[in-house]
């Protein structure tokens, strides 16, 4: 829930709760939780199961209604003995038996309360944190007019917050809201739901509570901070602010008024929310009256009232007294003069130089500048203690055109960062691109995608900057990744340019969100979208920098070379120790091969550029907005960009050019491979599909002993992902580029290695393409018969071609029509077959068992004919393929199972007994030995040989 309903503050009077909402909720999951209960008391299985079977929140009885149920009562003499027991068993730390007791009292009376709460102490102990919650909410569901009940179930589900945050955080909340239900003035409950709620995201609530917890405890410093950060972390900080800044100003008000007169303990942190919460609204002028109102105070002038008319500047804060003698009153102060300029904090005096800019008031805002000079050490120390404010401070300077001023100070909050911060780093590049430093704003804009590869302004700038530089390939795609950025983090891609959504950010949107939440100290951090969203979208490539020197260039273009060159090796070398058995290298083989794999990806050359987006994964996005009005700043670049780019002609590498980086393009194929069946293995189907595809594309591998090679690992990655139209799709690729009969075996084999329903193998658009490709080669066959005529040669020649089709091919279609029961035209093909090749075996096991099944079918019109049709063909099967035992083995075994399958058990015995003796003989495999003993006990009990088969079994079985 977002939000709860208001509860008048004098609930002495009998008031609804804003809980009944939540306590409704309640309600519902005890009523389920009552009827695990009922269904353990009627089955009662095993004495160790658990009481209930559910894991939930308790909620009031459903029959009871918001009444809730009725006074247990006393327990029996029994039960209390029993309890006695359990008590017992518990302390020698017989925690099983102490469950059993439990249980079986439980049995015997479900509302008892003292057994749910001793099954609740049980299951901790245990470490069983789950059970024990729902059991302390059950008994306190027995008592809810017990606060501290509730209370304790809600304090016990946030301790064990880390196990299932979000189910115990919204027990916690039901209970605070139970607790709520039974005493409406526990502010203890009402505290904890708001925290609850804000831990939750639900800020409209968390804000409801702390407010009404305020009106019983105004002064309440925790409670106030807590509303602060409420309200800035909530989306509609227009409605929600308000509310923290009275309650910073009645706890303020409350502090002058009750505090000695020459100073406070009040901390100078809080000023610093209360006023930057004023500036959020945009009342700068009234954010500087309270902020040197309260500074005032603080440092012992509370008496000084005057100041407060006197807004026309900050002289009151001056180093000296050169403009405060014109101040009436001012000749009357007996305070210490370090009481005035020297006692005002750096990051007061630069937040009064921001609402100065902001209010236009640039002499006034510089004036505070001079205490934080770039060249002062202090400064550094403030910058580093107060890094948000130096963020803020340095762009609004940059923003009021003093943009080398801001890379000073920006400079040195770089300097002062552990880690590089993109949005740091994007400000130091505009405000150096104002300068005219292109080159260093380039850099910047190159490392702030280094350090968050999902930054959108880095890409708007170096888009723009490139678009001027006439760079208009880098600037499309870099305008394109940018979108497709907006795209994946959910953000419209008609709204406002994201440049300028920075340029009105302020301090009270991050600086005061940490300051409330005391978050530890660190520089402007930006919200980054999960990698899962942005995966697919934005590959990592190489980005040459274009305005550096020629010089610089070349050096990083060699810096490159050797990084990869030595990459190469290392995943060269890891390869070779996988092999020898050291699996624990594979992560690390992964991850340096996806660096080199992304790198090569990454270069235009080797793509055409209708190719070059799709892996980038901008080609739809272009096509998106081709139909759509350009309405931003970047959408319009878009449109200009594509405009420019005529289509480029896709040219493959010269004959010299057969490497990269030194690398050979085969290694680099081999490379593509290797990772992608890594990827399959790993899981991560998409992935190792996109590697191939990326290798099918690239204008380098376009052999077709490269075509083949990708293929083939393709159809490995669908293998090991088990993606059964994958390996359709590979081998009707192989069949139609392959035009061999080793290529209709591979459909075959694929369909069989997939771990998937014949259905793919047999669908229609599989028979289909088979067919077509049969129907072409009899097309060409009958072309050739009637350009033939009379000629004796061309018939001769006709004869020849026929007797060349392709019998593999034939057979694969026999295969698919049989195996989808379609037996008539099954034989057909195989009968074609065998008019090419009559004493190939498997055909002639084919026709035979098309037959058998044929005439087995119940639509049959001859079967007797269609019978002893198959068996002739399976009697030439059993005559041809040699006299090797082994193969002697097999053909026995075939035609053991075919008479089985016809219900003629002595002949299946006969046959199944040849193959053990010719098996025998050949040395045999044991499984094939194992197969055709079962087949044959099998046989031996169909035929009431019982005797037979168990002397069988006792002879062979092996226990």
């Amino acid at each position: 829930m977002s939000s709860s309903r208001g509860l008048d503050d004098s609930a002495a009077g009998g008031n609804a709760s804003d809980s009944d909402s939540d306590y409704e909720e309640l309600q519902d999951d005890i009523a389920k939780f009552d009827q695990s209960v009922r269904e353990f008391l009627h089955s009662h299985q095993e004495r160790n199961d658990s009481p209930f079977p559910t894991r939930g929140v308790a909620r009031g009885r459903g029959s009871r209604g918001a009444r809730g149920p009725r006074k247990a009562a006393k327990p029996r003499g029994d039960i209390t003995a029993r309890l006695a027991k359990v008590n017992q068993a518990f302390l020698l730390g017989d925690y099983s038996r102490a469950l059993d007791l439990v249980s079986e009292v439980i049995r015997i009376n479900a509302e008892t309360h003292q057994a749910w709460t001793a099954l609740s102490s049980i299951f901790r102990e245990q470490g069983e944190h789950a059970r024990a919650l729902s059991a302390m909410v059950y008994a306190a569901h027995l008592r809810p007019k017990d606060v501290t009940a509730w209370l304790d179930c809600a304090s016990f589900a946030l301790n064990i917050v880390s196990e299932d945050e979000a189910s115990n955080l919204h027990t916690a909340r039901l209970c605070y809201s139970a607790a709520l239900r039974a005493d409406p003035t526990n502010l203890a409950a009402r505290l904890g739901k708001a925290t609850v709620c804000h831990q939750q995201g639900h800020l409209a609530a968390a804000i409801a509570e702390y407010n009404i917890v305020l009106k019983h405890h105004p002064y309440d410093l925790e409670i106030v901070r807590k509303l602060a950060e409420a309200c800035i972390d909530n989306k509609n900080t227009e409605a929600a602010v308000p509310s923290a800044i009275m309650a910073y100003r009645r706890y303020f008000d409350y502090e002058i008024e009750n505090t000695p007169l020459h100073g406070s303990s009040a901390p100078w942190h809080d000023i610093g929310i209360y006023v930057e919460l004023i500036a959020s609204t945009g009342a700068y002028a009234e954010a500087i009256y309270e902020l040197k109102a309260l500074s005032r105070w603080l440092v012992g002038r509370v008496q000084e009232q005057y100041w407060d008319q006197w807004q026309a500047d900050d002289c009151e804060w001056d180093e000296n007294d050169e403009r405060r003698s014109h101040v009436p009153h001012f000749h009357d102060s007996m305070f210490d003069p370090e009481l005035y300029g020297p006692s005002l904090p750096l990051d007061f005096r630069a937040r009064l130089a921001m609402y100065r800019l902001r209010l236009g008031e640039e002499e006034e805002a510089f004036r505070h500048l001079t205490w934080l000079d770039p060249d002062n050490p202090r400064t550094f120390d403030f910058i580093t203690e107060f890094p948000f404010i130096s963020y803020d401070l340095a762009s609004e300077i940059a923003k009021y055109g003093q943009p080398q001023r801001a890379i000073r100070y920006l400079e040195l909050l770089r300097a002062s960062t552990e880690e590089a911060d993109a949005i740091l780093l994007v400000q130091l590049g505009r405000c150096y691109l104002a300068t005219g430093q292109q080159s260093t704003a380039e850099e910047c804009f190159h490392a702030a995608i280094d350090a968050d590869e999902y930054n959108i302004d880095a890409r708007i700038e170096l888009a723009n900057m490139y678009e001027k530089a006439r760079e208009d390939e880098e600037a499309l795609i870099l305008a394109a990744e940018a979108m497709a950025l907006k795209e994946a983090q959910g953000q419209p891609p008609g709204e406002a340019s994201t440049k300028e959504q920075l340029h009105t950010f302020s301090i009270s949107d991050r600086g005061i969100r940490r300051m409330a939440a005391a978050q530890p100290r660190g520089g402007p951090k930006q919200a980054k979208p999960k990698p899962a969203q942005t995966a697919r979208i934005l590959p990592r490539r190489y980005r040459a920098k274009r305005f550096a020197n020629p010089d610089k260039r070349r050096q990083d273009e060699r810096s490159r070379a050797i990084k990869l060159s030595r990459q190469y090796e290392l995943v060269r070398g890891l390869k070779q120790q996988i092999k020898s058995g050291s699996n624990d290298l594979i992560p690390v083989w992964m991850e340096s091969c996806k660096e080199l794999v992304d790198d090569f990806r990454s270069l235009k050359r080797f793509y055409t550029w209708d190719k070059y987006l799709h892996f980038l994964g901008k080609k739809e996005l272009l096509e998106q907005f081709a139909n759509e009005e350009p309405n931003t700043e970047l959408s319009q670049m878009l449109e200009r960009l594509k405009r420019s780019l005529a289509p480029q002609p896709d040219s493959l590498p010269g004959p010299a050019f057969d490497n990269h980086q030194g690398i050979s393009f085969d290694d680099w194929l081999d490379l593509f491979l290797d990772y992608a069946i890594g990827l399959s293995l790993a899981h991560r189907r998409e992935e190792a599909y996109q590697v191939c595809e990326s290798a099918r594309d690239s204008t380098v591998f376009q052999s077709a002993h490269h075509n083949f090679a990708i293929h083939m690992a393709w159809s490995v990655c669908a293998i090991n992902t088990n993606d059964e139209e994958k390996c359709i799709t590979v081998a009707r690729h192989l069949m139609r580029d392959g035009g061999i009969s080793d290529s209709s075996r591979m459909f075959a084999l694929l369909s069989r290695l997939c771990q998937s329903p014949v259905s793919w193998y047999t669908s229609g658009p599989a028979q289909k393409f088979i067919l077509r490709q049969i129907k072409a080669i009899d097309m060409s066959y009958e072309a050739t018969t009637k350009n033939a005529g009379n000629n004796d040669l061309d018939q001769d020649a006709t004869a020849a071609a026929k007797m060349n089709m392709d019998i593999c091919l034939l057979m694969l279609y026999g295969h698919i029509l049989f195996t989808s029961t379609s037996y008539t035209y099954a034989i057909g093909y195989f009968l074609r077959a065998w008019s090419l090749d009559h004493e190939n075996a498997m055909v002639n096991l084919s026709l035979g068992l098309a037959y058998v099944h044929y005439g087995l079918k119940r639509q049959s019109t001859n079967r007797q004919y269609l019978l002893l049709q198959g068996q002739a063909f399976i009697s030439h099967y059993v005559q041809s393929g040699g006299d090797e035992p082994q193969l002697q083995a097999e053909r026995f075994y075939n035609v053991g199972r075919l008479f089985q399958l016809l219900g003629i058990g002595y002949l299946s015995l006969q046959y199944y007994t040849k193959a053990l003796e010719a098996n025998k003989l050949a040395g045999g495999k044991k499984l094939l030995k194992d197969i055709i003993f079962v087949n044959e006990t099998i046989s031996l009990l169909s035929t009431n040989h019982k005797s037979l088969a168990h002397e069988l079994l006792v002879k062979n079985l092996k226990l």
